[in-house]
C-alpha cells in the first residue's frame, strides 16, 4: 500500500510543479514608488505574466516610510489606488468618505499590510527587490533585458516608473525621443479628446485628465516613460494622480504586450474598456463620486461625449440635476446615430421631456413601447430613480445617461485616438 502511494507520488508531482510554475514575464515595470506599484498589478490583473523590479527593499515609499496626509483628490479616487485606501480601511465596499477619511492619515504599516495583500492577490505578479536593471537591448520584436544579479529576460513592454526615467540611458536613440509635455487640466479638453479619457486626478484643485496620445507620447518600440506625465511635485498630494497615471500605462503596456501589437494599433474602447472592468477612474467630474449609483452610466456618457462636464463654482461637474437641451445632444446623437437626424427634424424644443426622450431612444434603437412600460416599472426599483414617473417632466442629466446608456448605448461605438466617432 505504501509502495503504491509513493508511485502515485512520484507520477503526479511534475503534474503539480507544473501547475505552479508561473509563465515566464513579458513585461517588466522598473520603479518603486506607487506608479509602478499601480501598473504592475494592472499589468498582471489584465492577464500578463509581470516582472516588478525594484531598486530597493520597500514597496511605495511614499506610503510605507511614515504616516502620510493627503487633501486631494476628494470623489476622484478609482482602481487600485481605491482598493489600496479600501485595504487599508478593512472596508469591503467601495466608499468615497471612507476613502478621504484614510488619506487623511494614513499609518504606514497598514499601507504596507494593504499593498501586500494585494501583491499576493495576483498570480502573473511576479516582485524583485533590491536590483537594477543593468541592460536593455531591443531586438526586432522584443527587448532584452538584463538585471545586476545577470538574470536575462525577454519582454515585449517595458514601464518605466522611476522618477529620473533611468531606462532611457541605456538604450541607443531614444535619449531624445522623450520630451515633457503638456497635460491639460479635465475642463480644457475638447468633447472630442473627453472620449479618450485613460486617467484623470486631482492636485492642488486642479484636476488633471490623461488622454490616450499624453500617454502615447512617452512611449517608444514598447518602452513607456512616466517621467513627463507627471506634471505637478512628487509629493503626498500627487499620490493618488501618479496611482491612477500608473495603472492606465500599465494597462497600455499590457495590451501591446498580451496582442503582441505596438502602442498605435491600440482600440481605445477596448482599452478604457479593460481599464473600467478593474474599476479605474475614466470620470473628472467632481460631483460624482466613484460609488455613485449611477456613475458607470455617467462615465460612459462622458465618454462618449455625449454629455460632458461644466465649470461650476471652480469645480468641474456632470450636475446630475440640470435639464437636458435638444441643442446639446443634437449634434453629438446625428453622429452616433445616422438615423436620429430624422426624428430631430420631426421634433425640436428647449428641454427634453421624458416623453421626447423615450420617442428619441424607441427610434434609434427600433424598440417598440414595451420599452416604456419596463423603464415604469424598474422606476425605483432597479433603475434607482426618485419620484413618479412623468412623461411631461423635463429629463436630468443622470437620468439621460442612464437611459440611452442601457437602451441606445452611445459608449459602444468606436472612436479614435483623437476621440473622432468611427462609423
Amino acid at each position: 500500500m505504501k509502495f503504491r502511494l509513493y508511485i502515485f507520488i512520484c507520477l503526479i508531482s511534475p503534474v503539480l510543479l507544473m501547475a505552479q510554475k508561473n509563465d515566464k514575464p513579458i513585461l517588466l515595470v522598473y520603479g518603486s514608488d506607487i506608479e509602478a506599484f499601480t501598473a504592475a498589478v494592472q499589468s498582471a490583473q489584465s492577464s500578463v505574466p509581470t516582472l516588478w523590479v525594484l531598486e530597493q527593499e520597500q514597496m511605495v515609499p511614499s506610503l510605507t516610510t511614515a504616516a502620510t496626509s493627503i487633501l486631494s483628490n476628494a470623489n476622484l479616487d478609482g482602481g487600485v489606488w481605491m482598493d489600496v485606501l479600501m485595504k487599508i480601511a478593512m472596508s469591503k465596499e467601495v466608499n468615497d468618505s471612507i476613502a478621504q477619511m484614510v488619506k487623511r492619515d494614513i499609518n504606514p504599516r497598514l499601507a504596507m499590510n494593504a499593498l501586500e495583500k494585494i501583491v499576493s492577490t495576483q498570480p502573473n505578479l511576479t516582485v524583485v527587490k533590491a536590483l537594477s536593471v543593468q541592460s536593455v537591448l531591443r531586438n526586432k520584436k522584443d527587448w532584452e533585458v538584463i538585471l545586476s544579479n545577470k538574470q536575462k529576460y525577454t519582454i515585449r513592454a517595458i514601464i518605466d516608473a522611476t522618477e529620473e526615467g533611468k531606462l532611457k540611458s541605456l538604450v541607443k536613440g531614444v535619449e531624445d525621443y522623450y520630451k515633457p509635455g503638456r497635460i491639460s487640466h479635465a475642463d480644457a479638453h475638447s468633447r472630442d479628446l473627453s472620449r479618450t479619457t485613460v486617467a484623470v486626478g486631482e492636485v492642488d484643485s486642479v484636476v488633471y485628465s490623461y488622454t490616450l496620445n499624453n500617454i502615447l507620447s512617452q512611449a517608444n518600440q514598447n518602452l513607456f516613460s512616466t517621467q513627463y506625465l507627471i506634471p505637478v511635485t512628487r509629493n503626498a498630494e500627487s499620490i493618488p494622480l501618479r496611482a491612477q497615471l500608473g495603472q492606465a500605462v500599465g494597462a497600455i503596456a499590457a495590451y501591446c504586450a498580451f496582442f503582441k501589437t505596438t502602442a498605435d494599433k491600440i482600440d481605445t474602447r477596448k482599452l478604457q474598456t479593460e481599464l473600467i472592468t478593474y474599476d479605474a477612474r475614466l470620470l473628472p467630474l467632481q460631483d460624482v463620486p466613484t460609488s455613485h449609483v449611477h456613475y458607470r452610466a455617467i462615465e460612459k456618457m462622458y465618454l462618449a461625449g455625449l454629455l460632458t462636464g461644466k465649470k461650476k463654482e471652480n469645480n468641474y461637474v456632470f450636475d446630475s440635476k440640470d435639464s437636458v437641451k435638444f441643442e446639446e445632444i443634437k449634434p453629438i446623437f446625428n453622429q452616433l446615430h445616422s438615423r436620429s437626424q430624422l426624428w430631430f427634424m420631426d421634433n425640436e424644443g428647449v428641454y427634453l421631456t421624458w416623453k421626447d426622450l423615450l420617442s428619441l431612444v424607441r427610434f434609434v434603437s427600433f424598440r417598440g413601447m414595451e420599452m416604456d412600460a419596463q423603464i415604469q416599472k424598474d422606476w425605483s426599483s432597479k433603475l434607482k430613480f426618485e419620484g413618479e414617473f412623468d412623461e411631461n417632466r423635463t429629463v436630468s442629466r443622470e437620468e439621460f445617461a442612464v437611459i440611452v446608456g442601457k437602451y441606445a448605448d452611445p459608449y459602444v461605438k468606436g472612436v479614435t485616438v483623437q476621440g473622432t466617432i468611427l462609423r
